[in-house]
């Protein structure tokens, strides 16, 4: 399993296009094989701040899930043009599994 963050700044007076988007993105992920989970939040304390989440059950899956026609359309083609460039941030991750050899508190800092 893998997961993919996603948050981003939307220009002022896009707020409604950008949720438009991103609930359609939702509904149509749900519909992929190898999607786990898919969450669209929005920033209680800035409206203009979006949130994505996805769990997927591959780097497979995560592939395809960037590959389909709904996310070529709606994501790369509008949402992008949306959003403050400077505010994307985006991440892939792992979870951490029972077994792991803990990282040193003293490695990490909080």
């Amino acid at each position: 399993m893998m997961s993919f963050s996603l948050t981003f700044l939307v220009y002022p007076g896009r707020e409604l296009e950008v949720i438009s988007i991103l609930l359609d993105h939702v509904e149509q992920a749900k519909k992929e094989p190898g999607v786990i989970v898919t969450h669209v939040y929005r920033s209680r304390t800035d409206p203009r701040r979006f949130f994505i989440y996805h769990e997927l059950t591959d780097q497979a899956a995560f592939d395809a899930h960037r590959a389909t026609q709904h996310y070529g359309t709606h994501i790369l083609t509008h949402l992008y043009g949306m959003f403050e460039p400077d505010s994307l941030d985006m991440g892939t991750y792992d979870p951490l599994l029972s077994g792991e050899v803990p990282i040193k508190s003293r490695d990490i800092d909080l």
